[in-house]
């Protein structure tokens, strides 16, 4: 299953959990601004009928959204009608969750015909406890004998009954793409599983898509649950062991190829011994080479002009003691600059003013980027992100120990802003790098931050699985709703990995090949400033590909 697909609806609400906060017009526009917005979770912010039409007017102007949680808004057949229609001219939801909303047999009908529609594309549908009795599963069944996208529903809590489950019984047959339907607490009794185990028994049953059937909650008997339980049991082995046979036979068929391969192999070689007399006389002719012209060749080579070795030697000498020289240099300036950061820490702490702190930081933050970018017409500025602390101070030490004039231009609770020259293609090209705090009561200063730079890097540690799993869910898309800027991922502490690996640990391979899928553009694993110079100068080009 692709990547996207693999996202509950249930982790919905953690990217955009604070979009409720607003009144649905405010809602609307930000779902109409353009951006991918995957996960939006609007659950009890009593939306009702007429916060649900304006919602459902942004859906169908083709808002991008994946996953909809509108569950605990007192929305009625009335407002679920709005909504079917702006789903059925949308071209991007595939989770849509009602849960705990009055929506009733009427409502649901509307969903069923929205089900029936041809640019329905709905993959999961939940609608627990929402009023629905056992009239409308007809409904239901006739929608699900065209739809080709619904493979999930849930209808707990709702009053299905006997009559319901028996008709919900027609679901399971060849047509029907449904692979999972839950029907916890429905009022279900012995007929209305034995109606469901009877076309669990069919021998053909084995072809259809359902895998899960859930039933719990319900007044049957346990002989009965068990026997659905088995069938499905027995399914899941079948597709178990096909995929078994499967796997199987591809390991025959790289047999195969390994004995083509081996066959190939002795093919060649007797060809091979075909040629050897020729190879053999070809030799002979080379070591009768004239024995003078070898001499002659060794004493030219001896004869090397002394005085030409001794200035190599004496100019290998010099590089050696410049190289002294400027380590010497380069060791003075870190101490210099480390003293340096401690007197202005210090000057900054004895003239402080109390003032509103974010506003501060927003308004010189923002002008120091707009100062460097009138004073240099050739400039890059970075902005590093990420889960922890210190993988961006080990980046941030890599960086400036690259950086030619090395300067901090702010330093405080939520960034750290210094600069710099680095040589690409013998041009000097000014560069900015803003360190960003993890602190969520800075996450609106850091949009400021995505939204002035023209490049990111996000970095996690290579031994932290969960620090690259939270690269998709919080950082791409933090720095993506704010527009669209080249995005680098850098791999930190390498040399941490174990060997062999552990779960924990997250292989060179597999870094590269997971951002490109999570749509970075390119994937480092720095350990020195040599590697943040080639970085940069990758950085560069393509910021300047994306400007032009």
């Amino acid at each position: 299953m692709e990547y996207e697909n693999s996202v509950s609806l249930e982790a919905a609400g953690h990217l955009f959990k604070k979009i409720g906060d607003h009144d649905p017009k405010t809602i609307a526009k930000v779902l109409m601004n353009g951006k991918s917005h995957p996960l939006i979770k609007l659950e009890n912010i009593n939306l009702g009928d007429e916060g649900v039409k304006t919602i459902s007017k942004a859906l169908g102007q083709q808002s991008i959204v994946s996953s909809l949680d509108l569950s605990c808004n007192s929305i009625t057949d009335i407002g679920i009608k709005h909504l079917c229609e702006g789903i059925e001219n949308n071209r991007y939801l595939l989770f849509l969750k009602l849960d705990n909303n009055p929506i009733g047999d009427q409502g649901f009908k509307y969903l069923c015909s929205l089900l029936k529609s041809k640019q329905c594309i709905l993959k999961s549908l939940y609608i627990s406890d929402c009023s629905i009795t056992n009239k409308s599963m007809e409904h239901l069944v006739d929608a699900l004998s065209v739809n080709q996208s619904l493979e999930t529903i849930h209808l707990n809590s709702n009053k299905i009954s006997n009559e319901g489950a028996i008709v919900l019984s027609k679901l399971i047959n060849s047509q029907s793409h449904l692979k999972n339907l839950s029907l916890f607490f429905c009022g279900i009794g012995d007929n209305g599983a034995n109606a469901f185990l009877h076309q669990l028994e069919k021998p053909e049953f084995i072809k259809y898509r359902l895998l899960a059937l859930t039933i719990k909650g319900n007044k049957i008997n346990t002989g009965i649950i068990e026997s659905i339980n088995k069938c499905l049991i027995a399914k899941k082995n079948h597709i178990k062991a096909e995929r078994m046979k499967a796997e199987h036979q591809k390991m025959i068929d790289e047999q195969v190829k390994l004995k083509m391969k081996s066959v190939n192999m002795e093919m060649e070689k007797k060809m091979n011994s075909l040629e050897l007399e020729s190879k053999r006389k070809l030799e002979e002719e080379i070591n009768n080479i004239n024995e003078e012209s070898k001499k002659k060749l060794d004493q030219r080579i001896n004869n090397i002009n002394e005085e030409s070795k001794k200035k190599l030697n004496e100019k290998l000498k010099n590089i050696e003691k410049k190289e002294e020289t400027l380590n010497a240099r380069d060791s003075d300036f870190s101490n210099r600059l480390k003293q340096f950061e401690k007197e202005k820490k210090k000057k900054e702490n004895q003239h402080s003013i109390e003032t509103p702190v974010q506003k501060s930081l927003e308004s010189s933050s923002s002008n120091i980027k707009k100062q460097i970018k009138k004073k240099y017409s050739d400039s890059v500025i970075i902005v590093i992100a990420g889960d922890k602390s210190k993988d961006k101070e080990l980046l941030i030490e890599y960086c400036m120990s690259a950086l030619e004039d090395c300067r901090i231009e702010a330093e405080n609770d939520f960034e750290k802003i210094f600069t710099g020259i680095i040589q690409i293609d013998n041009k000097p090209i000014h560069f900015t790098f803003v360190n960003t705090s993890s602190d969520d009561r800075y996450s609106r200063l850091r949009a400021l931050q995505y939204e002035q730079a023209d490049a990111a890097v996000i970095a996690f540690t290579t031994n932290d699985r969960v620090s690259f799993e939270d690269i998709p869910f919080q950082w791409i898309p933090e720095i993506e709703f704010m527009g669209k800027i080249p995005i680098f991922i850098t791999g930190m502490y390498p040399e941490k990995r174990s060997n062999p690996l552990k779960p924990t640990d997250i292989s060179v391979d597999e870094g590269r090949n997971t951002s490109l899928k999570f749509g970075a553009s390119n994937y480092f694993e720095p350990t020195n400033s040599l590697d943040i110079k080639n970085i940069s100068q990758i950085v560069y080009k393509d910021v300047k590909k994306k400007k032009k």
